[in-house]
């Protein structure tokens, strides 16, 4: 069962009074079904370990949709990343213009733009996930959150976060509603070289000390990924996970570096991310 209505995130109370965030996921469940998710799994971390624990009692299988998991281009960028030894700094920036991304719909009558269930760090979220799949959860995380006032929206417009990985590795990652035209990028820099990701033109780019950069292009479209997912998960549903399939705990960790964020944006320190 896919479940993708950002209505989830309405508040609701379930049968035993205890108050949820996702009635209609937890009503799958409890149907017997198995269940992958949209993301983010709920607004918070804490909401979303009431599904974990009810999925863990009924015993179903809950998965969350972090389609460029199955981006052929990012899974090369995984591969390729070995050579580069130890890596020492990770720049991750995913940046886009809000009014553009429904412009047959007003952007700020939108869920991007309200406080409660937008603002860039769930609806980017991705960057954010593939960021803990590639290099390790964070235990603790910088972060500046920001509304100049420029889109007229609620939420937040922007984000920068700072974390160091748990093999000594710097990561910093700017999401925003601002910029145009859209990117999608990263770069890893290590001992042996620079490896470039470009998630918009689905290209890698490798460049070893004291060698020419070697590019390679994918040609792989949105629908592709959203296929192997789908597949992915009917393959877990029947006893084989996939593992580049994110988890519920890995949903819940991305949740709870986006809830750590806040925190340290708000108290101008860093910030422990809470654990499962």
């Amino acid at each position: 069962f896919f479940f993708s209505s950002r209505r989830r995130h309405t508040r609701f109370r379930n049968v035993t009074g205890v108050q949820t965030c996702a009635l209609p996921i937890l009503q799958a469940i409890e149907q017997g079904m198995d269940v992958l998710v949209e993301k983010p799994l709920a607004v918070e971390a804490r909401q979303a370990g009431q599904l974990l624990s009810r999925a863990q009692q009924t015993g179903r299988k809950m998965f969350v949709a972090c389609t460029l998991r199955f981006s052929d281009s990012l899974n090369e960028f995984r591969e390729r990343v070995l050579k580069l030894g130890r890596v020492h700094a990770v720049r991750i920036e995913c940046q886009s213009y809000l009014p553009h991304w429904r412009p047959q719909r007003p952007y700020r009558e939108s869920y991007s733009a309200r406080l409660d269930e937008g603002g860039v760090l769930r609806d980017l979220i991705h960057d954010i996930d593939y960021a803990g799949w590639l290099y390790g959860w964070p235990a603790a995380v910088q972060a500046r959150l920001d509304n100049s006032g420029r889109l007229g929206i609620q939420s937040e417009e922007a984000a920068d976060l700072f974390w160091t990985t748990p093999d000594e590795c710097r990561v910093s990652v700017r999401l925003d509603y601002l910029t145009l035209p859209a990117r999608r990028r990263m770069t890893a820099c290590g001992e042996g070289g620079t490896l470039d990701w470009d998630g918009i033109a689905n290209t890698v780019s490798l460049a070893l000390n004291n060698e020419a950069a070697v590019l390679t292009e994918h040609a792989q479209t949105r629908d592709d990924m959203l296929e192997a997912q789908a597949m992915a998960f009917f393959n877990a549903s029947g006893g084989w996970t996939d593992p580049r399939l994110a988890t519920v705990q890995d949903g819940i960790r991305a949740l709870a570096i986006c809830d750590a964020a806040r925190q340290a944006s708000e108290s101008r320190r860093e910030v422990s991310v809470a654990g499962l």
